[in-house]
């Protein structure tokens, strides 16, 4: 097993001060993580674990998806595999994988073909991502999971552990999974790959690392947030006035002063 640094400081995991050097540090406890919670979400009877699932999204998918010329178009049959991989990497939703494979299959590849080339034209996630909504049990954070492995190095997968670090300062607020959301993370993630010079992929699994970690970084830090807002909003408030009979005792106390006086 590889042996990775330990966790830096807190607050060096807020995106905007995170480092190069840390996040590498995070993204190389990825797949120790991963082979954790695959072992304790052991798959059923010929289903794949969330560890091989794991390998198909980060490996394979791009691979065939994301190459010039591509190797295949995507089929309903990856659209499936795909689904299952987030539905045990994230949340899980009985319902979802049932109104996937009720897709028409030569809709789905149509629908992935039609999104994809327009990708390539005006390069606009969010309109590549409606398009893929139209796919039965597709919302936008499905979608843009069929997206990023077309383009894996700007594409940013909308995971919850993604928008809440990056979007919500690693708070578990609630997430609405809508267009404005999605754009928003996507910026996010723009942003911070710019100032690395790293991968949406990458952000993407480092932000799935610091969401997970126990003891929980996030919460160290939300801590330390509301510590230093706390302080903020104190240093805004006016100063109080000075109680009125100080003012009595202090002109008491010039009215003696003259009595000493000479005359």
């Amino acid at each position: 097993m590889a042996t990775h640094k330990a966790p830096a400081a807190p607050w060096c995991f807020r995106p905007e001060d995170i480092s190069l050097q840390d996040f590498q540090d995070a993204l190389g406890r990825y797949e120790e993580l991963i082979d954790q919670v695959s072992s304790s979400k052991p798959a059923k009877s010929g289903q794949k674990t969330l560890a091989e699932l794991d390998r198909y999204r980060y490996l394979d998918a791009p691979s065939l998806f994301s190459s010039a010329p591509r190797r295949q178009a995507m089929q309903l049959e990856h659209i499936k595999t795909l689904v299952e991989w987030k539905l045990k990497h994230g949340k899980f939703r009985p319902t979802l994988m049932k109104l996937v494979t009720s897709n028409d299959e030569a809709c789905a590849k149509e629908i992935v073909q039609s999104a994809v080339d327009r990708y390539k034209q005006d390069k606009d996630p969010q309109a590549a991502i409606d398009t893929l909504a139209k796919l039965k049990g597709v919302g936008p954070a499905t979608a843009s999971l069929l997206l990023a492995v077309h383009d894996p190095g700007n594409v940013i997968f909308f995971a919850d552990e993604a928008f809440y670090w990056l979007c919500c300062s690693g708070r578990k607020d609630t997430i609405k999974y809508n267009a404005k959301e999605c754009r928003e993370l996507q910026r996010a993630s723009q942003s911070l790959a710019k100032r690395l010079g790293v991968q949406a992929v990458d952000i993407e699994r480092v932000a799935y690392v610091i969401m997970n970690e126990v003891p929980s970084i996030t919460d160290t830090v939300n801590k330390a947030l509301v510590g230093e807002q706390t302080k903020a909003a104190d240093q805004q408030k006016p100063a109080k006035k000075r109680k009125h009979h100080g003012l009595v005792e202090e002109n008491v106390g010039v009215r003696r002063s003259k009595r000493g006086r000479p005359a």
